[in-house]
């Protein structure tokens, strides 16, 4: 069986957005000089926040995208400022630090907004602190390695994360699905996609409450419900019973059937996040952990929106 080549249609300008990708142009918008500083006062005791969410999100995309400790931040940002000429000042690295704790990151916008998503479910770990990996090899890890879990969910379509999450190492996949479906309440959705590891009832039914289809394979030791059928669980006692009855490869053509395999896809996206924007966090607070998270996506998202590649197969 000759193994089928996959071959860009559109390299022009798949060229042009990686090029864009590390381009150093830097503009601001009248808007966003309006919004640099806080304006509405807060209820709580304590010192006001001079700068907007705006700002410090601002600063936490360019430290994500060039990879910088908080201290070089402020100083790329000062020379900025600097060269545009700006009346702006720019935040000290000790609030781009603290107001990392709790920043609200928003999602970006659609690309396919109005259509029903087809949303594929998958997480990665990324370091935390600990030894490098010659070290490890070397001399095996001590207690204080650790790391964080990632949970994302990406559009099939146009490779978008619609949703993430961050969670210790010990909460399991299916845990964390439920909340990133309530989190995309008011998308509509046709299909959600993953492993075996999302094969638990709550997550069918968060899907099915959804109207979506469920493609999850059924664990390799799964059994039919028996006694009370749950209407959440019978996509799952029709791929059972119609893996069986496809016989010895019935769960690789199963696969095909159903469409299981575009999940490589969201391994792709998480392969691209940990290239492009590391494989490790900085922050050590684990609510700045999770903002860090939640910018590392919305950058991912902007890269995205520059320009992707469109593949077609070669005969």
């Amino acid at each position: 069986m000759t193994k089928k080549k996959h071959l860009i249609r559109n390299w022009p300008q798949y060229n042009q957005a990686l090029i864009n990708r590390g381009s150093i142009t830097f503009w601001f918008s009248d808007e966003a000089v309006q919004k640099w500083y806080e304006k509405e006062k807060s209820k709580k005791p304590g010192r006001p926040k001079r700068y907007s969410n705006d700002a410090i999100h601002c600063g936490h995309i360019i430290k994500a995208v060039y990879h910088l400790p908080f201290r070089a931040l402020q100083g790329l940002m000062q020379s900025i400022m600097l060269l545009m000429c700006l009346s702006l000042k720019c935040p000290n690295y000790t609030v781009f630090c603290r107001r990392a704790n709790g920043l609200k990151v928003p999602m970006r916008k659609l690309l396919c907004s109005g259509e029903a998503l087809h949303v594929i479910f998958d997480s990665t770990g990324v370091k935390v602190y600990g030894e490098g990996e010659w070290k490890v090899r070397k001399h095996g890890y001590t207690k204080r390695r650790t790391w964080r879990k990632i949970h994302i969910g990406r559009c099939a379509k146009t490779g978008q994360i619609v949703a993430s999450a961050m969670s210790s190492n010990s909460v399991s996949d299916n845990d964390v699905m439920p909340r990133l479906m309530d989190v995309m309440r008011d998308v509509p959705i046709s299909a959600v996609i993953g492993d075996m590891a999302y094969d638990t009832e709550d997550c069918r039914d968060s899907i099915y409450e959804r109207g979506a289809r469920q493609i999850i394979p059924p664990k390799k030791n799964g059994k039919r419900q028996k006694k009370d059928p749950i209407a959440a669980l019978e996509e799952r006692d029709r791929a059972i019973t119609r893996i069986k009855e496809l016989g010895e490869e019935g769960r690789a053509l199963w696969k095909k059937e159903a469409g299981y395999h575009e999940r490589s896809k969201v391994e792709t996206t998480m392969f691209r996040f940990k290239t492009v924007l590391g494989d490790k966090l900085s922050c050590r607070n684990e609510w700045s952990q999770a903002t860090e998270v939640a910018v590392k996506c919305d950058v991912l998202n902007r890269m995205t929106e520059l320009g992707m590649p469109k593949c077609y197969v070669a005969a």
